[in-house]
């Protein structure tokens, strides 16, 4: 096992590739263009009634988030939209978020992984639920675990870090803002299992698929975690799934956790989260 930079990673050597879906991101866009062009076709067509800006306020707000989202579609075109790569000899896997592709190129992001290590892999599907102001909302996700021989202390510390770095400042013509993205496909959830989140293409059963002459591949599971119910933990316990939930960007809704279970306001709730980041 060894930690690259992304440029360190040869992209023009024969892998197999599993990277995030610039189609998905298209139809999505296409979609809520179109829903915004009837809204405001439709508002055209019954302007003479009374709630005639009705249409034209819900097209704004459309079209207004797909500029806010255009980060999330400039990054699928890029180079570094890949989460795995499979070659000859192991799995190169990219711990950083595709879409903070802005952080320093400097940063150890890429982990390659010898086939050898790898003792088994299989499917887990996650069902998680989460309490946040608006309720109890329950979410799913599907993930690919690795079982991995060796030590994982150092691949620890450095998921630890990557998740602690903060938003870097840019200069705009309106000033200087920051933004950081608080997305993580990888974790250690115990050692010696990793789990990388797979929302890419191709999907999973395809991975398992060509990871297969080279593991094991046990059996697919279903696990749930609940978020909601958080008072008869202890505070270690707690503060471990206030990390994991932050970890997953749920940031709202972990300072939201935060303020019930301890009664803090929102300034301290806030940076309670925030210095869960940097714990072990």
């Amino acid at each position: 096992m060894r930690f690259l930079r992304l440029s360190e990673v040869d992209l023009t050597s024969p892998a197999r590739v599993f990277r995030y879906s610039f189609a998905r991101a298209v139809v999505l866009a296409i979609g809520l263009v179109c829903i915004g062009a009837a809204l405001a076709l439709v508002d055209w067509e019954g302007r003479r009634r009374s709630s005639f800006y009705i249409a034209y306020y819900i097209s704004a707000v459309i079209l207004l988030g797909l500029l806010f989202m255009r980060r999330f579609f400039l990054a699928r075109l890029r180079p570094s939209n890949w989460l795995a790569r499979m070659t000859s000899d192991g799995l190169f896997i990219q711990f950083r978020s595709y879409l903070n592709y802005h952080l320093p190129a400097e940063d150890l992001t890429v982990i390659f992984i010898p086939y050898q290590d790898i003792q088994s892999a299989r499917l887990v599907r996650e069902r998680t639920t989460i309490q946040d102001q608006d309720g109890a909302s329950v979410q799913t996700r599907r993930l690919i675990e690795l079982e991995l021989a060796g030590d994982l202390a150092p691949l620890s510390r450095t998921l630890t870090v990557e998740s602690a770095k903060p938003a870097p400042q840019q200069k705009t013509w309106y000033g200087k803002s920051s933004t950081l993205y608080r997305h993580y496909p990888v974790r250690i959830v115990s050692p010696p299992f990793l789990q990388v989140e797979w929302s890419v293409v191709p999907g999973a059963t395809t991975f398992l698929d060509a990871l297969r002459p080279h593991t094991l591949i046990d059996s697919p599971v279903v696990v749930s975690e609940d978020f909601a119910h958080l008072g008869s933990l202890s505070r270690e316990q707690q503060e471990k799934r206030l990390r994991e939930l932050d970890r997953r960007g749920r940031t709202i809704a972990a300072v939201y956790i935060a303020r019930r279970l301890y009664g803090y306001d929102l300034n301290r709730a806030r940076a309670f989260v925030e210095g869960l980041r940097t714990m072990l």
